[in-house]
């Protein structure tokens, strides 16, 4: 009966994340220039610069907003505004692309071998492009510097 209760009791308590669900933690983009940090917002997900390859852009000067291309790349936001769709799935967020300075509709999967499946789109997901990112140590990559 105690064993009953047991496992009664342990089918009741809400798990926040399993390790099958969880994409927060640093993920190395598939051109391996820039490192992301993805983490909770609420009940979203958000991504932001935390390493950037030496060469790289280092202000936001494609952003369409003038005013904004002088932002740094280092630390800024370009995940954001994703829907839980299921166990490691996130659909109908914004990718930023600092490279053209576009953003795009979005979703992100975590795959069965760990890596992060992320498509990037315009309208409908068939028309757009796919990376895979790979989950990377924190202690191997130095966060970036935003510039002085």
């Amino acid at each position: 009966m105690r064993i009953l209760l047991m496992l009664l009791a342990f089918t009741l308590v809400p798990f926040h994340a399993s390790a099958a669900d969880n994409i927060e933690g640093f993920w190395l983009t598939q051109n391996e220039r820039a490192v992301v940090e993805i983490e909770e917002c609420g009940d979203s997900i958000c991504g932001y610069v935390y390493w950037i390859i030496d060469g790289g852009l280092v202000y936001d000067q494609n952003n369409p907003d003038e005013a904004r291309r002088t932002d740094p790349i280092c630390g800024m936001q370009i995940l954001k505004d994703f829907d839980k769709a299921g166990p490691g799935d996130w659909e109908s967020g914004k990718i930023y692309k600092a490279d053209d300075g576009d953003t795009y509709n979005a979703n992100v999967e975590l795959q069965d071998d760990g890596k992060l499946k992320l498509r990037g789109y315009v309208g409908a997901p068939l028309f757009g492009k796919t990376q895979l990112w790979t989950r990377v140590n924190k202690a191997d990559y130095k966060a970036c510097k935003k510039p002085s």
